[in-house]
């Protein structure tokens, strides 16, 4: 984690990507799996429509972390065009190495 003007830079637990429509998707990294392991549950920590850069995005559950939850923040900002509700329910799918399951948000 990285502290920048008052934000804080978790881009390193996130991939990328571009999709068919032009928006893209946000997902969690292999280095991100590696450090937190089998992850328990998944909790967006905004229900807004846009995501900032550097501020709170997702509240994750795990063995590997210090706490018993561990707060990620967006490495992108933008217009949230869909959630990933699916890993709300089924959290097991972040633990995904396929980024058409471990995707998190679809962003404009």
């Amino acid at each position: 984690m990285i502290n920048m003007a008052g934000t804080i830079d978790d881009s390193r637990y996130f991939w990328k990507a571009r999709a068919n429509d032009g928006n893209f998707r946000i997902g969690l990294s292999d280095a991100a799996r590696e450090e937190f392991g089998e992850i328990s549950s998944v909790t967006f920590s905004t229900s807004d429509k846009e995501i900032r850069d550097g501020h709170d995005f997702l509240t994750l559950e795990s063995p590997n972390t210090v706490s018993d939850t561990t707060v990620l923040h967006s490495p992108e900002s933008g217009e949230v065009v869909r959630f990933h509700t699916e890993l709300l329910y089924q959290p097991d799918l972040i633990n995904s190495a396929d980024r058409n399951k471990n995707w998190i948000v679809e962003v404009y």
